[in-house]
């Protein structure tokens, strides 16, 4: 039976019983793996905005003209985006009001809520239910409350309401509170007698709380740390949020470290129209175990003030060279030698961009001496551009730069640079195969300040640089264990000449020898920078084939390999180098495969034919199951330099539960760079986690031996260190299960 005209009174209900649960709502992430307690019992349901007609089912309708009516006998109230089940409701006309009793139910796209009763007046728009339980479809998230009242959209009571993302029936945890008052106008909740309940035992008890209740950030307190490490001792801290503005927000950490002393962390971010940036800060008063202040100090803020303007700032600053090796929790972060200071303003064009920087460094590695470290660049205006298809189907390609550096420590203290390098090139393709011609000029001029004795103070350098770059593709089809697939064969040459000049006399402000990998082959200079420009007469010959699956053109099976001859020697080093007189370089091999669903291989191989023997090798194996298991091991060698061997992985040993560990040792010395280990649980009510950790430090070889835990009960927060973060950064391809 359809009665359209009772919209008003199944709207109120509607309303009211949507309002329940704003709490459980704004605290639960989502977690797609995790499913829902209640599946939707119609697509309709999915709907976000509810709509179109109403439509009303009763086995028996009592209806007076100016009294009550009933709905009894399995109602139904069905929108799309809405339904609503009872066994039966009252609508008394007069005093506008609507009742429904016996197993109520509410559903819409985001939860369902089932309670013994709920009323509501319609004029007023205030009502209450009993006995309430609600479960959040997309979050995993359930609770009860003992009655609910309700005024309007302004304010909600709830009273013995409880949270959690347990399952029914698992009673990991659950937050309960004896009443709980919601302000939905000001997004905020307060409870009073709240409790966290660990297996049915409270472990916490707090009388008031504050909290949000929707997307508004809120000023308070934070989850507190706490860890231990044999370099500092016990670690604690209390993060406080500061909620400043709708654009911008502070965190306060006050941390307390036993060996060393208090200590003050803050970081303020702020988020405008044209631009954004984080400030971080760090302050120890006075270092127990150096007997002087620590600090640190980072701003990033990055903008576009115009159209196709850009700004970018990047500030680091340290009180001493130790602070990483102290405060720093990685070997990586421990490592770090330099950092950058700048400050970049550009303009993006059609086809061409310019940029000015102001660029300075702090040397925090106490081994560089002085007169290694890098240059300052105060300022540096670069202009890149590239115009393809122009004049009988050139392209066009240009480079520009004109930077003056600084240093205290020389010769040259100082120096104007002047960088130009146009290049022309006109290329061919069909289908199958390229064919690129180019010819470029790059001339450098430089302007000292403070030469040496007996030297000049202006320089310069004018090559030009000729290179061809061709190329073909072949395709065959072919069936290997049973599958289609395509392989390709893509065979490329690249020849190159510069002329020699003596550039013996010239500064090295920014230049380096470039590393030697695959798509080294094909660049015209083998240095960083402009201070060294290649003499180059050389012939790059290199193949790669693929394995390509045929119907979705997926990448089975990537392998290259290549070589340069060298028609002379190379006469253009870097001071203290000498000439390079072989006729070939190292041969370059790189493989990269999916060799099952769960398995990938990775490796690359340098080695020097004229000493036949390996100069690098690096090998990468990994394994990810769809039960949760990961497996890395990684092996890199360098010839008189380095060997190393990186393992990592998870292992379910358990339904949720997990052994974790890393391995990375140098083979070289024989020192163990970091160990890693264990035990995990992790689910989508709550995960706990327990490592141990020991890693350098520095380059004495100094350890840090840590234990760390933490504990999450998901959709709540976190207690202890964050132990996943240090996982996701040691474990490649870790993240959580849930």
């Amino acid at each position: 039976m359809e009665h359209k005209k009772n919209i008003i009174l199944f709207a109120g209900l509607f309303f009211f019983l949507s309002g329940l649960v704003p709490i459980a709502r704004a605290q639960i992430p989502q977690w797609e793996k995790c499913g829902s307690f209640i599946e939707p019992a119609s697509e309709e349901l999915l709907d976000p905005e509810p709509r179109g007609p109403v439509n009303v089912e009763a086995d028996r309708v009592e209806s007076e003209k100016d009294g009550v009516s009933v709905f009894s006998g399995d109602v139904k109230f069905r929108r799309r985006g809405q339904w609503l089940d009872a066994d039966e409701v009252f609508y008394d006309k007069p005093n506008d009001t609507v009742e429904a009793f016996g197993d109520v139910r509410y559903q819409d796209a985001t939860m369902d809520v089932i309670s013994d009763s709920a009323k509501v007046n319609l004029e007023t728009d205030i009502g209450e239910a009993e006995n309430a339980r609600y479960f959040l479809r997309d979050y995993h998230a359930r609770g009860e409350a003992g009655e609910v009242e309700r005024e309007s959209s302004i304010k909600t009571e709830l009273r013995e309401a409880t949270f959690t993302t347990c399952d029914i029936g698992n009673h990991a945890w659950q937050l309960k509170a004896d009443r709980v008052s919601l302000d939905h106008e000001e997004g905020v909740g307060w409870a009073r007698g709240a409790r966290l309940k660990l297996w049915d035992t409270t472990v916490f008890y707090v009388p008031f709380l504050r909290f949000p209740i929707d997307d508004r950030r809120k000023s308070g307190f934070l989850v507190p740390s706490a860890g231990r490490s044999s370099n500092s001792g016990i670690d604690a801290s209390t993060p406080y949020y500061w909620n400043i503005a709708p654009n911008l927000d502070a965190t306060l950490t006050p941390r307390y470290l036993s060996q060393r002393g208090p200590m003050m962390e803050g970081e303020v971010r702020y988020l405008n129209p044209s631009n954004f940036g984080r400030i971080r800060g760090s302050f120890l008063p006075h270092d127990a175990k150096r007997d002087d202040y620590r600090g640190a100090f980072s701003y990033r803020h990055s903008g576009s003030p115009r159209p196709r303007w850009f700004t970018n700032l990047d500030l680091n600053l340290v009180s001493d060279d130790r602070y990483f090796e102290d405060f720093g929790n990685s070997l990586s972060i421990a490592s770090t030698t330099v950092l950058n200071n700048s400050l970049d303003i550009g303009y993006q064009g059609n086809g061409w961009n310019a940029l000015g920087r102001f660029q300075g460094f702090q040397t925090i590695d106490r081994s560089i001496p002085a007169s290694a470290r890098p240059y300052q660049r105060l300022p540096q205006f670069l202009v890149d551009g590239f115009f393809p298809d122009q004049l009988l189907g050139l392209d066009v390609d240009f480079h520009g730069e004109v930077v003056r550096f600084g240093r205290d420590a020389g010769p040259p203290t100082g120096a104007l640079r002047l960088d130009f390098w146009p290049t022309v090139s006109l290329p061919f393709r069909t289908p199958g195969t390229f064919f690129t011609p180019s010819i470029g000029v790059r001339d450098t001029r430089y302007f000292l300040e403070h030469a040496p004795a007996g030297t000049d103070s202006t320089l310069s350098r004018t090559l030009p640089i000729f290179s061809m770059d061709t190329g073909a593709i072949f395709e065959r089809s072919l069936t290997l264990w049973g599958n289609d697939v395509r392989q390709t064969l893509e065979p490329r040459a690249y020849y190159l000449y510069v002329p020699f000049e003596n550039q013996e006399a010239l500064p090295v402000f920014d230049s380096a020898p470039l590393d030697f990998y695959f798509s080294r082959l094909f660049q015209p200079n083998r240095f960083t920078g402009a201070d060294r420009l290649n003499d180059a007469n050389q012939l790059t010959l290199a193949v790669t084939t693929r394995l390509l699956q045929s119907n979705t053109g997926a990448e089975l099976l990537r392998a290259s390999i290549g070589q340069i001859q060298f028609f002379r020697d190379r006469k253009v080093t870097m001071p203290g180098f000498a000439e390079e007189t072989d006729s070939s370089s190292l041969v370059i091999g790189e493989v990269a495969a999916r060799l099952a669903q769960a398995w990938s291989l990775r490796g690359e191989l340098r080695f020097d034919p004229h000493t036949e023997q390996t100069a690098l090798g690096a090998a990468e194996l990994h394994y990810r199951g769809n039960e949760g298991g990961l497996f890395n091991i990684n092996y890199r060698f360098r010839r008189d330099f380095l060997e190393q061997v990186d393992v990592s992985g998870r292992y379910p040993i358990a339904d949720n539960w997990n052994v974790v560990g890393r391995w990375y040792q140098s083979i070289t010395d024989g020192r163990l760079l970091e160990m890693l280990g264990g035990v995990e649980y992790d689910s989508c009510c709550w995960a706990i986690r327990l490592v141990g950790r020991s890693y350098i430090t520095n380059i004495e070889g100094d350890r840090n031996n840590s234990i760390l835990v933490q504990l999450e009960l998901k959709g709540l927060g976190n207690v202890g260190q964050n132990v996943e973060r240090l996982l996701e950064r040691s474990v490649l391809g870790y993240s959580e299960q849930f």
